[in-house]
């Protein structure tokens, strides 16, 4: 997929939304098996969504 954004706040939500499939799916294979790897992918794609609400709370309080 080819993507083309033009500001901060459109790179950042695609980086959310990227990262909300991510935790998805590894919530998924958590799901068919509790295995402390899927529990891992769980807890980073929990981290990669954080990170991306504070670089989007960060740009907006810069701007505002």
């Amino acid at each position: 997929m080819i993507t083309t954004v033009d500001s901060l706040e459109g790179a950042l939500g695609v980086d959310f939304t990227l990262a909300c499939s991510d935790l998805a799916e590894a919530r998924c294979q958590q799901f068919a098996k509790d295995t402390p790897g899927n529990r891992t992918a769980v807890a980073e794609a929990h981290a990669r969504i954080d990170a991306v609400l504070d670089m989007y709370l960060d740009a907006v309080v810069r701007q505002g």
